[in-house]
């Protein structure tokens, strides 16, 4: 793989951490990690809206941009990648898996809306159980 297919993968990474809702400097710290594993010194620099990737020694690519907007929230999506991630350092995933994988990632659907309603629900419950015995036990 040349310089440029390995920052267009790190970026992959990079996007959907970000745009799903990892901590920006998660985000940084897996690009830097995926850069050691494939033998180049990559700097990720986000900002709202894109992310640049620059890639140091190398004359062929050195900087590449990606769009991304951090506006939503899917921590199974970034659960899932951050596994990815691990699998490739630990040289359980290829590259060429890599790309499908990603790419498998950001087209997951979202969970569904009436599992979230349902979760809300029963968090509330918990909490008007927990907060009712509380006020209703005797004082000393």
């Amino acid at each position: 793989m040349t310089t440029e297919e390995h920052s267009e993968l790190i970026l992959a990474f990079a996007r959907v951490l970000y745009v799903n809702g990892q901590a920006t400097d998660q985000v940084v710290a897996v690009t830097r990690r995926l850069g050691n594993k494939l033998g180049i010194r990559a700097e990720l620099l986000p900002r709202w809206g894109e992310l640049q990737l620059r890639v140091e020694g190398s004359a062929a690519a050195p900087a590449a941009y990606v769009a991304a907007d951090p506006v939503g929230v899917d921590m199974d999506r970034v659960v899932s990648t951050m596994q990815a991630v691990a699998d490739i350092e630990a040289g359980r995933l290829s590259l060429e898996d890599a790309h499908k994988r990603i790419e498998a990632i950001a087209k997951a659907p979202p969970a569904p809306t009436w599992l979230f309603a349902l979760a809300a629900a029963a968090g509330a419950v918990a909490l008007a159980i927990i907060f009712g015995m509380q006020l209703s036990s005797p004082r000393c």
